[in-house]
């Protein structure tokens, strides 16, 4: 038997076709039939144009997007010898407005996607605070959510689609005031967080080694426990077990996982394989289903992500999980719920360090129009994991922009015979509903998998 169904409720649009046998999933596509075109649109205009071309390919992470490409042209002043000096001030604003685009991300995704559908998989009426719109634990954590980007836009001007950063550092000068604001937002984050989602002090969530550890809360991370032992979840949603981390911060380190050894990381070995995607100008194949390509590191397909980045980095509470559970749907979701604790409080420590005194952004002495021809490349964290831009520059003008996101890692179709990350973790999957959720696990967006 086969299903087409189309997933809602996500940044964009998409389709789910699942092949059934004993009432399992044995195969699936994911279909992202809608297409832009941000690479084209970017041929052929001025350099400084991608800053405000990229953060638009997504109103979710535009941030990262927007990172991502004052690093890359960045990059392109060291390729010719002319490095820019970025001040702290500028470096840590920057990650500043990343952090909480992520913390941002991060609240939605759970009490958005994630526990509204689990929720609905169990009778028992304590779990309909979740339910979408009604639901009391919905609407907290909605408003945890749009609180939280408040901070971002004191000193970043507006939300999405900002486009403070540029070569040299950021157009942004914030004042005590603006820092006493932004730190109070932060402040009423991790309320939340302790409050509702953990159930108890930031201080303590540290010292957890296992899941056992959240038995005696009354947190929305306990109920989701609970709901992942009940249906199999911490079995469910498995894929290769292969992670990779491109860039590193304050919070993630970079490099691959394989085989549970952990390597270092090389971004001149990530590329992308069309073989089952349209293409342009061309006639469609029978093999092509989907407007999304697949991301692949030396011709492997690797899973990118909050899972990917607490392993490599090494934090204990998932590190722990994962030794038991691997992959799972348990063990993604709440690595990344790990992942917006963590945020949190770094984030807090991180506007404390920022000096207003300082420059926030020093003009670069070479203009990109006079520099000709030249390659920048950058990564980046996004929420769903690792971001990498590429522009090449031929007289001063965009002749290629190479967006690979972290969705075309995770929801890419595979090649020849293997799967994609996704792909392969749906299949097993006794329900639709199930279904659903092992693909929400990912986060799915569209519009950031075909850009």
């Amino acid at each position: 038997m086969k299903t087409l169904n189309i997933v809602e409720r996500i940044e964009g649009e998409a389709k789910l076709v699942c092949n059934w046998e004993d009432e399992k999933i044995t195969d699936a596509q994911i279909q992202f039939l809608n297409f832009r075109g941000f690479e084209y649109i970017l041929k052929d205009k001025p350099a400084l144009d991608a800053l405000v071309y990229t953060p638009r390919i997504c109103g979710i992470c535009g941030q990262a997007h927007l990172k991502a490409t004052a690093q890359a042209l960045e990059n392109i002043y060291e390729s010719v010898n002319e490095p820019l000096y970025i001040t702290d001030k500028a470096k840590l604003l920057r990650e500043i407005g990343l952090n909480i685009e992520i913390i941002d991300s991060h609240i939605k995704w759970f009490y958005l996607f994630i526990m509204p559908d689990i929720a609905k998989l169990s009778k028992d009426e304590k779990y309909l605070k979740y339910e979408a719109i009604k639901g009391e634990s919905w609407r907290k954590g909605t408003y945890a959510a749009s609180e939280s980007i408040k901070a971002l836009a004191v000193f970043a001007g507006q939300w999405p689609h900002t486009s403070y950063m540029l070569p040299g550092g950021v157009m942004s000068d914030p004042t005590l005031f603006d820092i006493m604001t932004m730190q109070n937002y932060m402040d009423q984050t991790l309320h939340f967080i302790e409050k509702e989602l953990i159930g108890d002090e930031i201080e303590n969530y540290f010292n957890f080694n296992n899941i056992s550890d959240f038995d005696s809360l009354n947190g929305a991370l306990s109920d989701f426990i609970k709901l992942c032992l009940e249906n199999d979840f911490h079995n469910l949603g498995k894929s290769y077990n292969s992670h990779i981390v491109l860039s590193k911060n304050y919070l993630f380190e970079s490099g691959r996982i394989e085989i549970k050894n952990r390597q270092s990381v090389d971004l001149s070995l990530v590329k992308e394989e069309d073989i089952n995607s349209f293409k342009m100008n061309e006639p469609r194949r029978d093999n092509e289903y989907t407007w999304a390509k697949t991301a692949l590191y030396n011709d492997k397909p690797y899973e990118t992500g909050p899972l990917s980045r607490a392993l490599i980095s090494n934090r204990k509470l998932i590190k722990n999980m994962h030794k038991e559970y691997n992959d799972s749907v348990l063990t993604r979701v709440m690595a990344r719920m790990d992942e917006l604790i963590y945020l949190v409080f770094i984030t807090k420590k991180l506007i404390k360090q920022v000096d207003i005194s300082q420059d926030s952004f020093i003009p670069p002495k070479l203009s990109l129009k006079d520099i000709g021809t030249a390659t920048g490349i950058s990564a980046v964290e996004a929420a769903r994991g690792s971001l990498l831009h590429k522009v090449t520059l031929e007289n001063s003008i965009i002749k290629n922009y190479d967006v690979i996101t972290p969705s075309v890692w995770n929801l890419g179709p595979g090649i020849n015979e293997k799967y994609g990350i996704a792909q392969k973790a749906i299949i097993g999957a006794n329900s639709l509903e199930k279904a659903y959720i092992i693909l929400r696990s990912f986060d799915v967006c569209s519009v950031c998998t075909t850009h």
